[in-house]
């Protein structure tokens, strides 16, 4: 059976199908009656990104049938694998009207009758684990998105979740409203930036004001260094209060669309730091091992 990977962030969807792949961004904007979705909606003004997880499962269907478009399937020619964020997931996966029963309702109603929906963050845990079965310890997968981080604790001998769950609000873009954009505005002081522009910002390295351009390097990097032993220091904290004992971890994986922003900026300390290959499709490409295993999320 063939599969169609959809994994919808609140930055962009990253879809993958054979040995294609692709990324739509994550926005939205009603005109003249149509939807427009993508970089067409992201040109024009008063276009917005996806916000909530009711968005995020209401559009999903949408932004689904744009990447089959792209990918050049029809709709339900094949296995469409998806999915959402851990936290409503975890919570919801067992609900009739949860989060998860709607996603797969709407998709199903959409054309896609048969949907897998797997928990966001799980993915670049088992695309490593693909590459390496026999790791010391558990795992630790953060998955870095624009507007989430998503926590997975993995305990391959067990082949289990320990624990998980989904901090809203504390993505990359935290990281450079709260630790960068404090730091650079003296260089300029009186510009607003974004969410594309501050993504710019950090992959480009520097800040054109007027006919002045400032090298950033060293903010970023430092700014990459507090964000990331802030969201570390947070995340161990949610571990010990609900894996209390089993909370341990020798390997830390990041991955997602953040951790491609930041990953020239960090240093492993006394754990092994790996940041997966094209992190932005690591979930998407680890959603594709399971599938392709027939596996469900443990």
């Amino acid at each position: 059976m063939e599969h169609f990977i959809c994994d919808l962030g609140f930055s962009a969807l990253k879809w993958m199908h054979r040995q294609r792949k692709g990324r739509i961004v994550s926005a939205m904007q009603h005109e003249g009656g149509r939807l427009l979705i993508g970089d067409e909606a992201l040109v024009l003004a008063g276009s917005s990104y996806l916000k909530t997880i009711e968005e995020l499962v209401h559009y999903y269907p949408v932004f689904a049938e744009r990447a089959a478009q792209e990918a050049e399937i029809a709709t339900g020619s094949a296995r469409l694998v998806v999915g959402l964020p851990y936290g409503v997931w975890h919570t919801e996966k067992d609900e009739p009207a949860g989060m998860v029963a709607t996603l797969r309702k709407l998709l199903s109603a959409s054309g896609w009758s048969d949907a897998l929906i797997l928990p966001q963050g799980l993915g670049g845990v088992r695309l490593y684990l693909a590459e390496n079965p026999k790791p010391q310890g558990n795992i630790l997968g953060i998955d870095i998105g624009f507007n989430t981080v998503i926590f997975t604790l993995y305990a391959p001998e067990r082949k289990t979740i320990i624990h998980g769950d989904t901090f809203y609000k504390r993505g990359v873009h935290q990281m450079a409203t709260r630790h960068l954009l404090p730091a650079i505005r003296k260089f300029a002081p009186s510009r607003s930036f974004t969410p594309v522009e501050i993504s710019c910002l950090i992959e480009e390295g520097f800040i054109q004001y007027g006919f002045d351009r400032h090298d950033i390097g060293r903010e970023i990097s430092q700014a990459a260094r507090d964000y990331v032993e802030v969201i570390l220091r947070d995340i161990r904290g949610e571990l010990l209060a609900h894996a209390a004992g089993k909370s341990s971890f020798e390997t830390v994986l990041l991955f997602g669309g953040g951790a491609r922003l930041i990953r020239e900026h960090l240093s492993a300390g006394n754990v092994n730091l790996v940041i997966l290959d094209e992190p932005e499709f690591a979930n998407a490409a680890g959603f594709a091992v399971i599938a392709a295993r027939a596996q469900q999320p443990e």
